[in-house]
């Protein structure tokens, strides 16, 4: 038990070191996944035309197709942009549409803000219409705490009461009667009857069979003939290729 919890905590620390050290190294603002997404939605927005119809609600169309866009709300007529929390296609195409104004007020129910819209290689920076956890700094926070070494146990500061710990048994009676060998079947489960190999009796098998054993010169309508033990040189029933007395002979 001791080596497994040893084992675990020493990939936790090499998974919190090694990831909290590729996320310091991210360049943008998202993380590389989010990023790579964004980049993906941005070359669809050449393609679709907004229309402002309130302070805060756009009209997006492609192909014969509208979705309306609410910035205040972070909604949008596709469900990604409430459902992921992270901006669609057709709400980037809407900040492409207020990147050509410099800047556009949302107001909302508590404040009245003003956001500015920037394009930066191909990547808009709304990491305030974003979700936090898709933020680099969220990333970094969460593999910010170390798991430190638990040293050799020789250094280990134990307390006197937990030096011969006493473990109880179980406050358990064992049921009377004997145990049950099989096990229920379920109401979907097909029962399938057993059937002996050497007599061919049904409720068991070869290997529970209690019957004495036959012997290999017994009729053949007792003991199937495929089942019984046969001599592969001269084809003989009651004995195999080993225990075959005629070998010998043939081999001379």
């Amino acid at each position: 038990m001791l080596t497994l919890v040893e084992f675990i905590r020493n990939m936790l620390q090499c998974w919190f070191h090694y990831r909290h050290r590729a996320t310091q190294s991210m360049r943008h603002q998202l993380t590389d996944a989010a990023h790579l997404v964004m980049l993906k939605r941005v070359e669809k927005c050449g393609y679709m035309t907004v229309n402002p119809v309130v302070w805060n609600i756009f009209s997006v169309k492609r192909s014969g197709k509208q979705w309306d866009v609410d910035l205040a709300r972070k909604t949008c007529t596709c469900n990604k942009f409430q459902m992921d929390h992270f901006l669609c296609s057709h709400a980037l195409a809407v900040a492409r549409y207020i990147k050509s104004s410099q800047s556009y007020t949302i107001l909302t129910k508590r404040e009245c803000h003003c956001f500015h819209c920037s394009y930066r290689e191909r990547n808009l920076d709304f990491t305030s219409l974003c979700a936090d956890y898709y933020n680099r700094h969220t990333l970094i926070d969460a593999y910010s705490v170390s798991i430190m070494l638990v040293g050799h146990p020789s250094s280990w500061v134990v307390q006197s009461d937990s030096v011969v710990p006493v473990v109880l048994n179980l406050k358990t009676k064992r049921q009377s009667g004997r145990r049950m060998v099989g096990r229920h079947a379920s109401s979907s489960e097909r029962t399938t009857t057993q059937s002996c190999r050497r007599y061919g009796q049904l409720g068991h098998n070869s290997r529970r069979c209690s019957n004495p054993p036959l012997i290999n010169e017994s009729p053949s309508g007792i003991v199937p003939e495929e089942y019984r033990r046969k001599c592969s040189i001269y084809h003989q029933v009651g004995h195999n290729k080993q225990t075959c007395l005629d070998k010998d002979s043939t081999m001379d």
